[in-house]
């Protein structure tokens, strides 16, 4: 076993990297709402699509639900199973289609539209 020396000061910045990372990666493993429940409103508003839509979606089994007297409730977990079941996958030609694109963008001088104005 080697024995490696490192001046304090490196010592700290990198104890506060390693804090930082494990930080982060504990936020995306954050798991803590998944259990909380939605109404048929909610859910509406966070998806952004219609409540025609969300029955269509239920009726197909394309997400669990409860229904208690009537009303219908998601849990988040639910919500986010659904959507990581539909996403869509992206193949290795369209990446690189789309990285030259973005290069010829940068060659061409134009400034690429960030979606505000």
């Amino acid at each position: 076993m080697k024995i490696i020396t490192i001046e304090e000061e490196a010592w700290k910045q990198l104890n506060e990297r390693i804090k930082s990372i494990s930080e982060y990666l504990l936020k995306l493993e954050d798991t803590s709402y998944d259990s909380l429940w939605l109404n048929n409103h909610e859910v509406c508003q966070y998806l952004h699509i219609s409540e025609k839509t969300l029955w269509r979606m239920r009726t197909k089994g394309e997400i669990a639900y409860s229904k208690i007297y009537g009303q219908y409730y998601y849990t988040i977990g639910a919500i986010k199973d659904m959507l990581n079941a539909n996403a869509v996958k992206t193949s290795e030609e369209y990446i690189k289609e789309l990285m030259a694109k973005g290069k010829s963008y940068v060659e061409k001088g134009r400034e690429i539209k960030s979606g505000k104005q």
